[in-house]
């Protein structure tokens, strides 16, 4: 009797697990719609190669870094999805420097030719301030010298996003979440365990009783688990990439920072450089007795408030770099190097300024702004948050029909041998027995979970029409803010850099030869300064609102 039930409820099980397993389509490829790569949340830091050519990264305090790690793939490809795979040759790595995998540059080891050093002047020049080594740790420049090809600008915006997120602890962490959701997939598959038990009453009964008591769970109840587990896992995946997407919008930020606080302390190094020069030029004019020793005392206070500012404005460069350092998961002072952006200070755009703008930097003017309906079409398909509700849609419809299944007993059979000493002279009496204990389901019929089940799949849907609204918004008050620092940036490349540059020389050039006082000088300068400061900050509002509108459609804009 024991072997023909064994016989029966095995194969139920095994079948409502293959049953399980071949209804709900594999949870990845819930996700394809959205993300063709499927390997995004690989767990553990991922690491990037380097190669004996390459070169290494150096910080005074921390030494060499960079040893044979993983090969990264594709980052960020057209999605905030990212296939990474192993690399299986330990020589050849799968993308090599340069290479454009899905839309972004891909290079081996980003940023490795940046260099860390105080600011210099030409040689000739008065240094602006006196740098302590002790306090200054870091700083920014671009490379002059010769590196490798596709590094001479420093770490690319593509480059720097694929390091974030092959590198960085958050990222790390996102993707080592992926294996606690997973377990859930084994816990659905859990069953009562079966008791031994022993009945014998020795003097009153006379009577002795053993064997197994087994608590059937139906096949049924198996299969409506395991789909309720594999839905939840596909959701949380989903908002797994929420945050790794989100990751991408911090590091797009904190690079732009790097790159305007770069051009911001070049900016206070040239008003300080004219200054100077200024000084120069009324100290000769006041010995030369053509202007009062005031002049002299104005350029001088000119130089001081330069110095404070540039003082002011080197610390904000050794910030950026040091938080951008952070999110890319180096070393807090290690070296980096960012791309220059051109000043557009010539009538017509060079070769430097033109890269510059392909890089990601700058908008490219030779390509319209798509209609404002594209995006909204772009993030109605790739929004993470509709993806997430939609996929809670089908989580609560699982629970539901879990809760249904819940309503239904689960029998309990007990069998075994029964030995009855037959008092008060025998002989004793042997056979099998069987128990069958079901629960009669009156007054719980899983009502509770039933009616909650059902009023949230109502409210889901509610909430998913408020979220379209929401991205509608998002993508609306994105668009208008991009338009409108493109549209300023454009300006002031066509012709307000150059002409302010202009005046100010010209300003410059009539205190010198004695056509115009110190005050409209000095008015001229602060106005180019001025100009050139709200023109970096146009590129920090075009980043910014780039940054806003990507993460609006949910997808990679590059």
């Amino acid at each position: 009797m024991r072997v023909h039930l064994l016989r029966y409820l095995c194969p139920l099980w095994c079948l409502a697990i293959a049953h399980a397993s071949a209804a709900e389509p594999p949870v990845d490829s819930d996700l394809t719609k959205i993300y063709p790569h499927k390997h995004v949340l690989a767990v553990g830091p991922v690491m990037r190669p380097t190669s004996p050519s390459q070169g290494t990264v150096t910080s005074p305090s921390t030494g060499p870094r960079g040893t044979p790690q993983t090969t990264p793939e594709t980052i960020f490809p057209g999605n905030p999805a990212t296939q990474l795979q192993q690399d299986t040759s330990p020589t050849q790595p799968s993308v090599q420097p340069g290479q454009s995998t899905g839309g972004l540059p891909q290079t081996m080891m980003p940023g490795d030719q940046g260099t860390i050093e105080p600011l210099t002047i030409p040689h000739g020049q008065e240094k602006p301030v006196p740098v302590n080594p002790d306090v200054v740790k870091a700083t920014i420049r671009a490379d002059q010298g010769k590196s490798q090809p596709g590094m001479a600008q420093g770490l690319s915006l593509g480059e720097a996003l694929d390091e974030a997120l092959m590198r960085s602890p958050r990222a790390a962490a996102t993707r080592a979440q992926l294996p606690i959701a997973k377990a859930g997939i084994a816990q659905a598959t859990v069953s009562p365990n079966p008791v031994f038990f022993m009945d014998r009453g020795f003097v009153a009964e006379s009577v002795e009783r053993r064997g197994p008591s087994i608590t059937w769970d139906p096949p049924f109840k198996l299969y409506l688990r395991m789909i309720a587990a594999k839905r939840l896992y596909a959701q949380t995946k989903i908002d797994l990439m929420t945050t790794l997407w989100q990751l991408r919008a911090d590091t797009r930020r904190a690079y732009t920072e790097a790159v305007v606080a770069r051009e911001t302390q070049k900016t206070l190094v040239d008003l300080y450089e004219l200054s100077n020069r200024l000084l120069t030029v009324s100290s000769k004019r006041f010995q030369a007795g053509d202007v009062p020793e005031l002049d002299v005392l104005r350029a001088r206070l000119a130089i001081s408030q330069s110095q404070v500012d540039l003082g002011v404005g080197e610390q904000r460069v050794v910030r950026a770099s040091q938080q951008l350092n952070v999110i890319l998961g180096r070393t807090v002072e290690a070296e980096i190097g960012v791309p220059v952006i051109p000043d557009f200070t010539g009538k017509k755009p060079t070769a430097f300024q033109l890269k510059a703008i392909k890089r990601g930097i700058l908008p490219d003017f030779t390509k319209s702004v798509p209609p404002l309906q594209d995006f909204l079409k772009l993030a109605e398909a790739n929004r993470l948050e509709l993806a997430s509700l939609a996929q809670q849609i089908r989580v609560n419809d699982a629970n539901f029909n879990n809760a249904l299944g819940a309503a239904v007993p689960n029998p309990g059979v007990a069998y075994g041998s029964s030995t009855n000493g037959n008092l008060p002279s025998g002989p004793k009496l042997r056979a099998d027995f069987m128990t069958l204990n079901i629960e009669l389901p009156v007054t719980n019929l899983n009502q509770g979970d039933v009616t909650k089940f059902k009023a949230t799949r109502k409210q889901l849907v509610y909430q998913i029409a408020a979220q379209k609204n929401q991205v509608q918004a998002d993508v609306s008050s994105a668009y208008n803010n991009l338009l409108a620092a493109r549209e300023k940036i454009r300006v002031y490349q066509e012709h307000v850099l150059a002409d302010s540059a202009e005046v100010a020389r010209l300003s410059r050039r009539s205190y010198e030869v004695g056509q115009s006082d110190i005050n409209s000088t000095l008015l001229a300068q602060q106005a180019n300064v001025q100009i050139r400061s709200q023109y970096l900050d146009a590129v920090t509002n075009y980043q910014g609102a780039y940054t806003d509108l990507e993460q609006a459609c949910g997808t990679s804009l590059d």
